[in-house]
């Protein structure tokens, strides 16, 4: 298959239009009765049989490919259904379980652009489609928090678009690296913040962006926010201005003893309780972490869970 996976498919679904392809947004709107992707994940397809995003574990992709392609063919939307109850019994997905999805071939290009604009601004949007009319359109999401992905109204459906979770770490040496490495890895949007030009380098080449200070408007409720030094004195400010904003994820490297020293000299700085018992420390879930690449999953690991108990799909 010529696809690749990302929760993010609507800069491809663009670029290949731009590149005189046609090419179809692919909405999974109906799980029954659980599967490996949740409801509103999506595919983009082109009539070169390019695609992002997975609908499933690997099972049918390759048949909605060729199932897009023919409704491009036809011109034409349409829903189709996987699994139990299908009309294709040969294509089995091994959980017992059924999808349905909504192929759009005419997705309109004016939408897209607004869409990817949002997500870019970082706002939140949700899209609300009508299968039956075909007709799409952009709302304001309004409360994202306990938001499902997905809500289905008859043949209706209204899909949320956060903006990506991002993930800015403050730090130097090899932990960092390894950091930006496997959290891009991990589709999200990574930001360094380092005074090391050969780790910001390093940071840059893996897909991350870097400075070497932080710029408090870059975090909002959908941004992590961790530090990285051994030397703990330089980590006051980054862990400062994440206290001050929206970050669902505060954490900060060093052991018991060194949180517990964090902890005071906080407080004694007159910063308030509430705020600093949101500093995860040690950040990372426990796992013996001993070497850069380690300690690197651990954070990654536990920023992901926290991001998913905050913003469920």
């Amino acid at each position: 298959m010529n696809g690749r996976f990302s929760e993010y498919v609507l800069t491809d679904l663009r670029r290949w239009r731009s590149e005189g392809k046609r090419a179809a947004l692919l909405t999974l709107y109906n799980v029954e009765p659980t599967g490996p992707r949740p409801a509103g994940s999506q595919m983009a397809v082109s009539d070169a049989g390019d695609f992002t995003g997975f609908l499933s574990g690997g099972c049918v992709e390759g048949a909605l490919v060729e199932e897009t392609r023919a409704a491009m063919d036809a011109g034409e939307n349409r829903t189709i259904r996987y699994g139990v109850n299908s009309p294709y019994f040969d294509i089995a997905l091994p959980c017992g379980s059924a999808i349905d999805v909504y192929i759009d071939t005419g997705f309109p290009d004016a939408l897209l652009d607004d869409l990817i604009t949002a997500e870019q601004a970082r706002k939140a949007v949700s899209l609300v489609s009508d299968m039956t009319t075909g007709e799409s359109r952009m709302a304001d999401a309004g409360e994202t928090g306990s938001r499902l992905q997905l809500t289905l109204d008859g043949q209706c459906f209204d899909r949320l678009y956060r903006p990506q979770l991002r993930l800015i770490v403050a730090g130097k040496g090899p932990v960092l690296a390894a950091t930006a490495e496997i959290a891009v890895a991990s589709d999200i949007q990574v930001h360094v913040i380092t005074t090391e030009d050969d780790t910001a380098r390093q940071c840059e080449a893996a897909g991350a962006t870097a400075s070497k200070s932080l710029k408090p408007e870059m975090i909002d409720a959908w941004t992590a926010v961790a530090t990285l030094f051994h030397e703990h004195e330089l980590e006051g400010p980054v862990l400062l201005g994440a206290m001050r904003s929206d970050a669902f994820y505060i954490g900060a490297l060093g052991s018991r003893n060194t949180h517990a020293e964090r902890v005071s000299r906080f407080l004694e700085d007159g910063i308030s309780e509430a705020d600093v018992k949101r500093i995860k420390g040690p950040l990372g879930i426990s796992m013996g972490s001993r070497n850069p690449p380690e300690i690197a999953i651990s954070l990654v690991a536990e920023v992901l869970m926290t991001y998913r108990e905050r913003f469920p799909v």
